[in-house]
């Protein structure tokens, strides 16, 4: 019996193949060549049905489809093995299936599809499909369903199945309002940028009188370079160290605009770097902007960030990476990061980006951009209130990776 029951249920779980509790459902027919259809698809990792672009009967060649029956449990054979599973509903009324795609229902009420799916879902449920599939690699692993219909599962009696379902469902729901709040402050987030450095909205000063214009600069007039190291992440440990290094890499997929190096996860330089020592001036400090001169792709070239948050010579930056320091006190803390984000200042890196495969930006280059810098005090207001942005959006990620842990740990419990 599993570890975690709802109150009530004691009987124990009864092992049986899948073909006893599930039925082959299917509805095949001939296309029409000049009607118009549309395919679902299913993604692996249980991310749900996708449906694809219509198309003519006659694209469909000799290809055998199925009219997609809601509510059935489907499973994308190629890639069941990485859990490509999911369940139809009313949305999928009218769409197509290809024989990869097959569909199940539940045999005479043997069975609570919702609970199959998650069972399929769990660690466990993924043993078992990657069994029905033999073969190699990637494509070669396809499900056999003959091999899936003869699995052996535990399952309980179905109005426990429904219980289980159920509220593994309102856990599914409640992460889907968090990770849909993130999305609109996100989305808010870039609107509010895009009126703040397009200068169609301006911060006031206490007494409500304007700020003074906004000056043009060149970047090469508002920083100076500071050397950076070359250490490739073979050079790079997280089990501890003095010195943390930031890599290019990081600043693409982890780091905010304001970097707080006692709140980010930064490698630390290995013992086995060979690393005698840095010079005071290599070391980190606040204000400075690290910025990526290399990657594969324009969202990423150019990206920066802004140490506001450091300890005492412990922080350099990496491979790939160009240190600015600002000249004076021309910038504020936490502007310039947010700064050279946005969408003007975007445009301007893309276009002086150069390469094919990889793309790199030089330091000459970076020093003609133009920035448009408010008064100081502007600047604090603007920062202050995109960091507070940043702040609640942070926070509803930790609750979405908190509810998704618990999740996982319930269902780890909750299945056999």
């Amino acid at each position: 019996m599993p570890k975690l029951r709802f109150p009530g249920f004691e009987e124990a779980w009864a092992e049986k193949n899948i073909d006893s509790i599930l039925v082959r459902a299917s509805n095949g027919f001939q296309p029409d060549l000049d009607g118009t259809y549309r395919e679902i698809g299913v993604r692996s990792h249980g991310r749900g049905i996708f449906h694809k672009e219509a198309v003519l009967g006659a694209a469909l060649g000799e290809k055998r489809v199925f009219h997609v029956i809601p509510n059935a449990l489907v499973l994308n054979i190629v890639f069941a093995w990485e859990q490509a599973v999911a369940l139809t509903t009313d949305r999928e009324k009218g769409f197509i299936a290809s024989h990869r795609f097959p569909m199940f229902l539940e045999r005479e009420g043997r069975s609570y599809l919702p609970f199959i799916l998650e069972l399929l879902l769990t660690k466990r449920g993924k043993q078992l499909l990657e069994m029905a599939s033999p073969g190699g690699a990637g494509r070669n692993k396809t499900l056999g369903q003959q091999e899936f219909l003869r699995l052996k599962v535990k399952v309980p009696q179905r109005i426990e199945q429904k219980k289980i379902a159920a509220f593994l469902r309102a856990m599914d729901e409640k992460l889907g309002i968090l990770r849909k709040k993130r999305d609109l402050l996100a989305t808010y987030k870039r609107g509010v940028m895009q009126l703040l450095f397009s200068q169609t909205f301006r911060f006031k000063h206490d007494d409500g009188t304007d700020f003074p214009d906004w000056e043009e600069k060149r970047l090469g007039e508002v920083f100076d370079w500071v050397r950076t190291n070359n250490l490739s992440r073979e050079h790079l440990t997280h089990q501890g160290g003095e010195i943390q290094n930031i890599h290019y890499g990081d600043i693409h997929t982890k780091f905010k605009a304001n970097f707080r190096q006692a709140e980010e996860s930064v490698p630390f330089i290995s013992p086995s770097a060979g690393i005698s020592g840095f010079a005071d001036e290599e070391f980190c400090r606040l204000g400075d902007v690290v910025i990526a001169d290399a990657s594969e792709d324009y969202a990423d070239i150019g990206k920066a960030i802004e140490v506001v948050n450091v300890r005492d010579k412990s922080l350099v930056a990496g491979q790939h990476t160009h240190l600015a320091r600002p000249k004076s006190q021309q910038t504020a803390l936490g502007f310039s990061g947010y700064l050279l984000r946005s969408a003007p200042m975007r445009r301007q890196i893309v276009r002086v980006a150069q390469g094919i495969s990889v793309l790199g930006i030089s330091k000459t280059n970076l020093e003609r951009l133009i920035l448009w810098l408010p008064h100081p005090d502007e600047q604090r207001r603007i920062a202050d209130f995109l960091s507070a942005l940043d702040t609640k959006i942070e926070a509803v990620a930790q609750q979405i990776t908190q509810t998704d842990a618990f999740k996982k740990g319930l269902v780890q419990q909750m299945f056999l």
